[in-house]
């Protein structure tokens, strides 16, 4: 009976794994003639340390000035970040900011910020970065190449900056595996994941689904959970692979901040649709299957 288990186990771990696979190579390279309008949206709480770098890299992206504009939501900080974007604001004109003093209780934390400001964008496209990344200068021009006329949601690819340490490496290895699944699932029509610090959809999208309703209690989730929100009403989904469309991050510097990130980001699993779930499952009693045949087959059980 455990052969058994273990053989149909297989069977349908390969199917998965296979469509992710193949959906890899459905993914075209696309080259969008017309410069969309977008509005770039970030959440800051305490980030004096990164802003200056990205505010710099946003405003000196590779693209016409009046096609897009910076939109900063300072979320209840308590160091220089207000300073410092005020003082940006006078400088540029396409920079706009605003102060969140009250966390709303039906919009918590992070998507609480990303609402106030987007309800100050213009533009057609939204396009989300965090406080304590760094794209390239070309990012925005990458989004737009993949946003043609019949697509809704683009996704890419962040990484971690690591100082030869091997716990930053296993996550960059960790990240590798996670956006592999997200770009074949997209080629597939499928949606799974995303990351907060590389995605792009639409503005009226966000307006249809009623933003963050019925996930805004829910602390973390402003990426992945909003795909799921929105990919009933999603036409295409485009993943980019062009190492000008990667964004670096600096990830969580203290064990304690890493621990309680990745229980943010595993509490997010029981709010997943059902079809989620079920390839979860399965793909973990697959892995439990095989290591307890190997077990069997050291031991002579």
């Amino acid at each position: 009976m455990f052969v058994l288990l273990l053989y149909i186990l297989a069977i349908v771990y390969f199917i998965i794994i296979f469509s992710f696979f193949m959906g890899l190579f459905l993914q075209t390279k696309a080259k969008n003639s017309c410069q969309n309008t977008f509005s770039i949206i970030v959440a800051a709480r305490n980030e004096e340390t990164n802003l200056p770098e990205l505010i710099d890299i946003l405003i000196d992206q590779n693209y016409p000035k009046d096609r897009f504009e910076i939109i900063i939501a300072d979320d209840r900080s308590t160091d220089s970040t207000n300073t410092i974007l005020e003082a940006y604001s006078t400088k540029y004109e396409n920079l706009k900011f605003l102060r969140i003093t009250k966390e709303n209780p039906d919009c918590v934390g992070k998507k609480g910020a990303l609402t106030a400001a987007i309800e100050l964008a213009s533009n057609d496209i939204l396009a989300f970065t965090d406080a304590d990344c760094i794209p390239t200068k070309y990012w925005l021009s990458e989004i737009n190449d993949q946003f043609q006329e019949d697509v809704d949601f683009v996704a890419g690819y962040s990484f971690i900056l690591h100082h030869n340490k091997f716990i930053e490496k296993l996550k960059n290895l960790e990240r590798a595996a996670i956006f592999a699944v997200t770009a074949g699932s997209f080629g597939i029509n499928r949606s799974i994941t995303c990351a907060a610090g590389n995605i792009a959809y639409r503005r009226d999208l966000f307006k249809k689904v009623n933003g963050f309703a019925g996930i805004g209690h829910i602390r973390s989730g402003d990426d992945d959970l909003m795909l799921q929100k929105l990919a009933p009403f999603l036409r295409k989904k485009k993943f980019m692979f062009n190492q000008r469309s990667f964004v670096l991050t600096a990830g969580e510097k203290h064990i304690k901040h890493q621990i309680n990130q990745e229980t943010r980001r595993a509490s997010k699993f029981k709010h997943y649709p059902p079809s989620i779930k079920l390839m979860v499952v399965i793909i973990f009693l697959f892995y439990l299957a095989y290591i307890g045949a190997i077990a069997a087959a050291v031991t002579g059980i």
